[in-house]
């Protein structure tokens, strides 16, 4: 379970206390690459969940197709 991400952030996202507070004390960090909302989880990783175990995958525009194994 692999997947390809781009990026184009160039640093670290700092939390602060007041984002803490808006969102309740808890906030989950995207960890899957697919959040349209980073670094904020947006439920994007449900789209991943029947990944095969050594396959890289791409995700664009909402579509998956196979880029290689590990």
């Amino acid at each position: 379970m692999a997947r390809e991400i781009v990026s184009d952030a160039e640093g670290p996202y700092v939390i602060d206390e007041d984002e803490l507070e808006e969102h309740g004390g808890t906030i989950a960090i995207c960890q899957c690459g697919l959040s349209g909302n980073k670094p904020y989880c947006d439920g994007s990783h449900q789209s991943c969940a029947d990944e095969e175990e050594g396959v890289v995958y791409r995700y664009e525009d909402g579509e998956r197709s196979e880029v290689g194994e590990l």
